[in-house]
Parts: C-alpha cells; structure tokens; sequence
C-alpha cells in the first residue's frame, strides 16, 4: 500500500479522529480493538494501536486489557482533554492591548463593522 504524502514530504495522517469514530458506529458493542480499527481503515495494525494510543493519551478514549487484549471506548464529551501541549500555538507570545472591548462589540472589532 503506498502512503500518501503532505507538500513538505511527510506522511499524510490517514487515521483521524473522525475515521476512528466512524468505526465505533460501524461495529457491534460500545468497544473497538486495535485489529477492528485496522480492518475497517485498510491499515496497519501497528498504525491502528498508535492511533488509539495517542487518542488514548489525549482523554478522548478509554482503554482497559482484557483477555490479553486492550478494548478502546469512546470518552464522553465532558472527559475529553482536548489540549495538545505541542501545540504551537503555546509557544507564541500572547498579545496584549491598551484597550478593552466591551461584549456587545467584540464581532464588529474581530470580523469589521456589519452594514445592514
């Protein structure tokens, strides 16, 4: 199977979130395996299990070994910890202004004045 590559030469991710979430709709029983993953995406088994790792470690899914065998499920919404801390975006300063903006007026300063 050939990988699809990004303009700057890496591999294109192939397994999402939304493809992973799309499984747990498709299979029977509110838990997926690493193997039910890496069938219904055409992947690697080794590149379904860093998925739900990864996902795993981000709060958006559980895991627990049974049977010699580790089941994943979806978290619900209000346990997701959805902060990447490699993000770039924490690396930037914050920007600071003189001025405040009142609530009502925080669209027309971020999007410009709306002519009605």
């Amino acid at each position: 199977m050939s990988r699809e590559r990004t303009e700057s030469g890496q591999y294109a991710e192939t397994v999402t979130i939304d493809r992973v979430r799309q499984v747990f709709s498709s299979v029977d029983g509110p838990a997926v395996t690493t193997a039910d993953i890496a069938a219904e995406l055409d992947v690697t088994a080794e590149a379904a299990r860093r998925k739900l790792n990864e996902l795993h470690s981000q709060g958006m899914l559980g895991k627990r070994k049974t049977a010699g065998r580790n089941i994943y499920w979806l978290q619900a919404e209000s346990e997701v910890n959805e902060i990447n801390p490699d993000d770039p975006v924490w690396g930037t300063d914050p920007i600071a202004g003189d001025e405040t903006v009142d609530e009502a007026d925080i669209d027309d300063v971020l999007y410009g004045e709306i002519n009605e």
